[in-house]
């Protein structure tokens, strides 16, 4: 309650702000959160948590030999050879923390250098609870405020799993551990962002040669992070604070690592492009980022000769850089930026394009174009937002050179070692099939919308029975939940994975999901002789059950997965393709590439656009959307 009424303090002191101006504040939590320089061009303050200037640096994968004198962080190591001096190589058991190293690009099965001084930090403690405690030592949480820490700590306030200055581990989600703050190295200066110049020498010839390459970028979560960060949640990250950046809300103009290295990737070779779904703020974030962030030799010499190659285009594409685009769609603009240069006689073929962007929905339509694309910010996720949009954005690391649809999800094993089967999987038989179901906005649709007159006639709500899932409402089932016994999965088994809660414990919504929704021949059969195919798992808990829920988005799969392990545990095996995953958000259904599992995105024709711009349904699942086809299909 104490930090609920905090964060009301903060808000509503933030709102006098943007009204009245802002007072002096001593509160030490806003004085943490707030980060700011007094001109870009000057020499600035920018904090960098570190133990010793080196124990919180972030994953570096250099490839399978690696390289010679590694630093701390960079990987694949085989002996401590093959680390600068003074540093060892960590040979890891499967995903074993590396001391100092945290975040970027990492491996699971790779073995990484790193600083032996880092050794012995404290991992951080969650063994207080939520409520915490008095004179709790470093490295412990739940803290609120610094009077909840031993004499000298201050609490370290985070709004997902940040690094802790000298504590070792990511601890428990939104929980706030007290830290020692000569762990801080507060007085790191430089001017501008690291110095890499962009040579403006005319090129040996105006004609494109072959090696002429696109890269195009989103700008929210991708060139910039999360308002704010620079110094804190995101050491790399760069504050611009006399620009207001108004992505997701108001704030900072924060640059990402990627955002201020461009010039030190590939893409420096490259001509540049903009896609983005914002509209890039007001004037002084749309200069910053031509002065500041969108540079590359060819792009440069090109903005010398064609004033074009600088204005900004919406909802259309009359030059690179294109805003007010909307997502699952960004595929066609890049197709139109491709057409843009080629009227210059700039040719680009499409496998020498690239696109680089933090939301999962954005990058699997790429593949119908033939043009490359990759899901950036993979380390670090903003939470507040389900998980859908990054939260440091991207890092210098991620703007890499190659082809194809990179998930971050299909990029937790390096792609030299994936996992091969020893032998064949042995086909179950063909009778036994399983349809796995999302709830919200799927087997349900936005609460109170039904009627023959509304934007969802087929729905029907249920009164007297409350759904607590995004603003709430009365439990309204989409045409899909009413009649699953209408479809194939009839004679399947089923199985259900959320997000959400179902409304929590003992709530009449679920009791009503058991009674009237999941229904089929098979899976009925089932509940009259397994009672516990009709209780609730939870997200941290084994999964006991059939009906999952508080099940993180963007890792369904892997509950599906321990879905059918349980249903093998009872007797009950399925072949991968007959399994059948339905739900409404886009990025839930990629992922299943990696499983062999069937997924299919429903909820096509009508989207929620007061939820992330359409990332969740609106009416659910329709019953024609309930089809036993095989593969992974989105709506677009």
């Amino acid at each position: 309650m104490a930090r609920i009424l905090l964060l009301l303090a903060v808000a509503l002191a933030e709102d006098g702000c943007a009204k009245d101006g802002c007072p002096k504040v001593k509160d030490h939590w806003l004085l943490q959160k707030k980060f700011t320089q007094s001109k870009f061009s000057e020499k600035t303050e920018r904090k960098s948590f570190t133990h010793q200037n080196s124990c919180a640096k972030e994953f570096v994968t250099l490839g399978r030999h690696g390289a010679e004198d590694m630093t701390e962080c960079q990987g694949d190591c085989d002996r401590d050879s093959d680390c600068a001096p003074g540093l060892k190589c960590k040979q890891r058991r499967w995903n074993e923390a590396v001391p100092g190293c945290h975040g970027g690009e990492v491996y699971p099965v790779v073995d990484y250098c790193y600083n032996p001084t880092c050794e012995g930090l404290p991992e951080l403690d969650s063994s207080f609870g939520s409520h915490g405690s008095v004179n709790m030592p470093e490295c412990s949480g739940d803290c609120d405020s610094d009077e909840d820490c031993a004499e000298g700590l201050r609490c370290f306030q985070r709004d997902g799993v940040e690094q802790v200055p000298g504590c070792l581990g990511l601890g428990v989600e939104g929980f706030d551990y007290c830290y020692d703050p000569t762990h801080e190295i507060g007085s790191t200066t430089f001017s501008s962002f690291p110095s890499t110049s962009v040579s403006t020498s005319e090129p040996s010839s105006s004609a494109p040669g072959p090696s002429t390459c696109l890269c195009v970028f989103d700008i929210d979560r991708t060139l910039t992070g999360k308002q704010g960060t620079a110094g804190n949640a995101c050491p790399q990250n760069y504050e611009v604070s006399s620009i207001t950046d108004y992505a997701y809300g108001p704030g900072p103009l924060t640059i990402s690592d990627a955002g201020q290295n461009l010039q030190n990737t590939f893409c420096n070779q490259c001509h540049l492009g903009v896609v983005s779904a914002g509209s890039a703020s007001g004037s002084d974030e749309k200069n910053f980022l031509l002065e500041h962030v969108l540079k590359s030799i060819p792009y440069s010499q090109l903005r010398s000769q064609d004033t074009d190659a600088t204005v900004w285009s919406y909802r259309t594409v009359n030059s690179p850089l294109v805003l007010l685009w909307e997502d699952k769609k960004k595929q066609d603009a890049v197709e139109g930026i491709l057409s843009w240069y080629a009227q210059r006689g700039i040719a680009i073929p499409a496998s020498k394009v690239f696109f680089f962007g933090d939301r999962t929905e954005n990058i699997g339509p790429f593949a119908s174009k033939g043009f490359n694309a990759r899901e950036i910010s993979c380390a670090s996720r903003d939470t507040s937002k389900g998980g859908i949009v990054g939260y440091c954005g991207g890092t210098a690391a991620e703007i890499v050179e190659t082809s194809g649809i990179q998930l971050c999800n299909a990029m937790q094993r390096p792609p030299w070692d994936q996992p091969v089967p020893d032998r064949p999987p042995v086909p179950a038989p063909p009778s036994n099939c399983l349809c796995v179901f999302d709830i919200d906005r799927t087997l349900t649709g936005k609460q109170g919308i039904s009627g023959r007159w509304s934007a969802c006639p087929a729905n029907k709500k249920i009164d007297h029975i409350w759904d607590k899932a995004y603003s709430g409402g009365w439990l309204t089932l989409s045409e899909a939940g009413q009649n699953l016994e209408k479809t194939f999965c009839n004679s399947c088994y089923l199985g259900v994975v959320s997000a959400g809660s179902a409304s929590g414990d003992g709530s009449a919504e679920r009791r009503y999901l058991l009674k009237h929704v999941l229904k089929s021949e098979p899976f009925t059969k089932l509940q009259q002789r397994e009672p516990q195919a009709s209780s609730w798992s939870r997200r941290r808990r084994q999964v006991k059950s059939p009906l999952v829920l508080k099940w993180p988005d963007r890792l369904k799969q892997d509950a599906v997965q321990d879905i059918v392990t349980w249903y093998k545990k009872k007797g009950i095996k399925f072949a991968p393709e007959r399994v059948h995953f339905f739900g409404d958000r886009t990025e839930n259904i990629g992922p299943f590439r990696s499983s062999g599992f069937n997924s299919r995105e429903i909820s096509c024709a009508t989207r929620d656009y007061g939820h992330g711009n359409g990332m969740v349904g609106l009416c659910g699942a329709e019953l024609h959307e309930i089809v036993e086809t095989p593969g992974v299909a989105t709506c677009n």
